[in-house]
């Protein structure tokens, strides 16, 4: 996976022992992409993430991914929303927080990585700037980490995902290439890791 190779971000029990953790993903196709397992070797990778999910799949999801019992939840999730069904910014923002409120009840105590929507190449870039910027307080309020990579992953002179992370510029524009995931990685990966670190 270019530049970024497979991580250490495993721990030792008392014994010294490799301790394995239950490394839980959900969200859509963006989540389903990611080579999670192979730069979290260390760990149980369970990944909910499917192409086309939306919020509303997400919820009916909650009772698979509490069975999970997982120790770290990481999500992304509400981009299809838009795509999908076309529903207007106040109506992902809502369908975001009510996902969001959902896992909180499911998984108390669970540390949750809320990762931020992506840039898109398509007439709903500017919303991810707004249901971003909405619902990034509420998520924090809830006890969530944040982690916004939409700067990261942004053109510098537009509000569009960088040609040079995205798979596919000349239709969706939305999804991520390898070098898109080794680029969420860099922030993602050192927030797993301290989460896990707590535990």
């Amino acid at each position: 996976m270019g530049e970024i190779r497979a991580r250490s971000f495993g721990f030792l029990d008392e014994r010294g022992n490799q301790l394995k953790r239950r490394v839980v993903f959900a969200g859509d196709s963006i989540t389903h992409g990611g080579p999670w397992q192979y730069w979290l070797q260390e760990h149980y990778v369970t990944n909910f993430a499917f192409p086309g999910h939306t919020t509303s799949d997400l919820v009916s999801l909650v009772p698979a991914i509490t069975s999970s019992l997982p120790e770290i939840l990481i999500v992304m999730i509400g981009t299809n929303d838009f795509g999908k069904y076309r529903l207007s910014e106040k109506e992902v923002i809502t369908n975001i927080l009510d996902v969001a409120r959902n896992l909180r009840v499911a998984l108390p105590g669970i540390p949750v990585i809320w990762n931020s929507l992506t840039p898109r190449s398509d007439e709903f870039s500017e919303s991810m700037i707004i249901v971003n910027s909405k619902t990034r307080p509420e998520l924090e309020e809830l006890g969530f980490i944040y982690n916004d990579i939409y700067p990261l992953l942004k053109d510098e002179s537009s509000n569009r995902l960088q040609h040079q992370y995205c798979e596919d510029p000349d239709t969706f524009g939305l999804h991520l290439n390898n070098r898109g995931y080794e680029k969420w990685f860099e922030s993602l990966g050192p927030l797993i890791a301290l989460e896990l670190s707590k535990i």
